[in-house]
């Protein structure tokens, strides 16, 4: 069994994309690593949204100008671009209106939270007059006792 499976593994045999222009023969065992790099196999473009068939071949002329192209910016400033806004990328301006943004942004929490801020301190003066209202009310309260248990200590005496 052996022998055969390497009798048939050196049978020589034509590249399948022969009719794409593919003139290599190499023997039955070596097809898979062939189509792995031959130049005339059908492959996908690898951007997505891009339904595009080609030769290997022609894969890096077409990655370089596929409109479905799209990547980082290169020097780090997080903005997604294609082939279209390449060209006129400004990570220095790109950047400002990030930043101008982020100040907005934070303007807008900054009032809020004084809002906020005047509203709680409205309600704790408010919580401290009735806290003072309350006190004065039981010293009043104790006042009154205070006189109440004398004048009763003094009946009792006579």
């Amino acid at each position: 069994m052996y022998k055969l499976s390497k009798s048939i593994g050196r049978v020589k045999i034509k590249c399948k994309n022969e009719i794409r222009g593919c003139r290599a023969t190499f023997p039955l065992a070596e097809q898979y690593c062939h189509s792995l790099d031959c130049v005339f196999e059908l492959v996908g473009c690898p951007y997505r949204g891009c339904r595009a068939q080609l030769l290997r071949r022609d894969l890096e002329t077409h990655t370089r100008h596929c409109e479905h192209w799209s990547q980082p910016c290169h020097m780090g400033c997080g903005v997604l671009l294609s082939q279209g806004t390449q060209a006129q990328h400004n990570c220095y301006q790109q950047l400002r209106l990030q930043h101008e943004a982020q100040r907005q942004s934070h303007r807008t929490v900054a009032i809020a939270l004084k809002k906020k801020m005047r509203r709680m301190q409205k309600a704790m003066d408010h919580m401290k007059e009735q806290i003072a209202l309350i006190c004065e009310s039981l010293e009043v309260m104790d006042d009154k006792q205070g006189e109440e248990g004398i004048n009763s200590e003094r009946s009792n005496s006579f």
